[in-house]
């Protein structure tokens, strides 16, 4: 008995030993020295972008991920920019189907959606780093090392704009069409994203161009199928997966098909991505209607307050001032602009 004892006990330490030697996301001191393994899932411990995110709130630091991988990133198509994607299809629709307002396809409704991988749980980080260039690949690795110690940098966390990925990701809840213009409407848990699709119209001439939050859209109808072409773009990041560059141009497709819209998005980013990324999309009729789930107008300083309150401290944690301290701000409070008047009444110089 003793004797297996010991044999079980050595096991046990060999295990564990093995475990101890496999440098991994969490395990290792310095993750810029790990170049060769930021595109290997056992890097990751086989976690999805999305279980790294939420490793802190659900007290797993470094344990074992699902293994889930059930996306191809990548593009099946040819183009190499957006705007020769676009143009090809524009060329293939003849120039475009020119609807009245009784032609139009019947998008009303409120949709449910599901963005494919852009969410993040069913892609392994090391899939998102494969598809990276080098040096936007060593930033997908800082933030992932910091949102698995629960070091988050989100927009909504300072009242910042979420972004153009972010109106994909939380929408369209809505789809306003009219013969000359799509607008698409959605909202997050921070804020609303509104997006103009200009119908049969050209981008703003290079001369008056600038980078936008949502980018600049425009397209035409394929029949029934609505063609997007966005450029534009602020440079900026998702909440948990990638950051991208002011050259960041998009395509998008969206057709209702029953009680669906099915959609596609390619992103074309040449300082980001090694080959352009590909996501499907979809968007569901919801039939309930439920009165207490009407879109309403969100944004962050209804909970957060206004971003001088958040800060990050000494360990690199968001944090918040607390009452006493300047920028603390109070949502209780209905009429927050009396302290700073009562501040200039004080400081006031008689006359």
């Amino acid at each position: 008995m003793k004797t297996r004892t010991i044999v079980l006990a050595a096991l046990l330490l060999g295990a564990v030993g093995v475990q101890a030697d496999a440098q991994t996301l969490f395990t290792t001191k310095d993750y810029h020295l790990d170049r060769e393994k930021w595109t290997d899932p056992a890097y990751y411990r086989k976690n999805t972008i999305r279980q790294i995110t939420d490793m802190q709130v659900a007290a797993r630091f470094g344990e074992e991920g699902s293994g889930v991988d059930a996306f191809q990133l990548t593009t099946p198509y040819p183009f190499k920019t957006s705007r020769e994607h676009f143009e090809a299809w524009r060329q293939a629709a003849k120039g475009g189907t020119k609807h009245t307002l009784a032609s139009l396809p019947d998008w009303d409704g409120e949709w449910k959606e599901n963005t494919g991988w852009l969410d993040g749980t069913k892609t392994q980080a090391s899939t998102m780093a494969a598809a990276l260039t080098p040096e936007y690949r060593e930033y997908f690795v800082q933030a992932q090392k910091a949102g698995a110690e629960g070091r988050h940098w989100w927009p909504g966390s300072y009242c910042f704009p979420e972004g153009y990925v972010a109106a994909i990701t939380s929408g369209p809840k809505e789809f306003l069409v009219r013969p000359d213009k799509v607008v698409m409407l959605s909202a997050s848990n921070s804020e609303n994203h509104t997006r103009w699709v200009h119908v049969n119209e050209e981008h703003l001439a290079e001369n008056l161009q600038f980078a936008k939050w949502m980018g600049e859209s425009v397209g035409f109808w394929d029949g029934d199928a609505l063609v997007v072409h966005t450029n534009q773009i602020r440079n900026w990041k998702t909440s948990n997966a990638f950051e991208w560059s002011d050259q960041l141009t998009a395509v998008e497709r969206y057709r209702r098909v029953g009680d669906a819209i099915e959609g596609e998005l390619t992103l074309y980013d040449p300082l980001v991505f090694l080959r352009p990324l590909h996501v499907k999309l979809s968007y569901t009729l919801d039939k309930t209607r439920n009165p207490a789930l009407r879109p309403i107008t969100n944004t962050c300083t209804d909970s957060n307050g206004p971003s001088s309150k958040v800060f990050i401290n000494a360990q690199g944690f968001l944090d918040e001032h607390l009452p006493g301290e300047v920028g603390y701000w109070d949502v209780s409070d209905l009429r927050p602009w009396v302290k700073t008047f009562e501040i200039g009444e004080k400081a006031a110089t008689p006359r």
